[in-house]
């Protein structure tokens, strides 16, 4: 532990196990599947195939709504700008009324997408929990090279149960998981 950084009591948060291939991985699934048990996966690359047998039922993201707020905003804003700006500056051309819409067209438009777009964006960004600076406990540097992870939350009660479903599904090694509390990048620890 660093000087700088205050002592603080390491909180048993759950069991990691470490695989070598996807198959080892989805056994541990259905057994804590079968045992109503949550669970964390880490995975080297992301395998669209892996990713749906994990997550049968994804709910639908709320950056749609995000967007279309801002695609509402962004066309009464721009309707609002250009029937303001014609109003208080009139020009009259050809004797058309000074709040014409065929005008207002283009401006509606870009606005419209210009603000969908940077809602979207934050939306996405903020139901997201983005940007993450603080790395997952249970994180280790071989999950983004070669190993799958299994991490299984649970309390020192659940413990052996999570132990056993990882050691049948043969995974290559097992680790009870505490959280230090270092903060922003902590290396991940194992023990207390």
């Amino acid at each position: 532990m660093h000087d700088d950084q205050p002592a603080v009591a390491p909180v048993f948060r759950g069991v990691l196990g470490s695989f070598a291939d996807e198959e080892q991985l989805l056994a541990a699934h259905s057994l804590a599947d079968e045992a109503h048990l949550g669970f964390e996966v880490f995975m080297p690359v992301a395998d669209e195939e892996l990713l749906r047998h994990l997550r049968l039922c994804t709910e639908k993201s709320g950056v749609r709504f995000w967007t279309l707020f801002g695609a509402i905003g962004g066309f009464v804003s721009a309707m609002a700008l250009t029937v303001w700006t014609q109003r208080n500056w009139p020009m009259v051309v050809g004797g058309k009324p000074i709040v014409s819409w065929p005008p207002f067209i283009q401006p509606m438009f870009e606005w419209t997408v210009l603000f969908a777009s940077l809602f979207c964006t934050g939306g996405f960004l903020l139901l997201s929990g983005l940007p993450n600076l603080h790395l997952h406990p249970a994180y280790r540097p071989e999950f983004g090279v070669d190993h799958f992870g299994m991490f299984i939350p649970c309390g020192l009660s659940e413990a052996g149960m999570a132990r056993t479903i990882l050691a049948q599904a043969q995974a290559e090694a097992i680790f009870p998981i505490y959280d230090h509390g270092l903060g922003r990048l902590a290396e991940p620890t194992e023990t207390p």
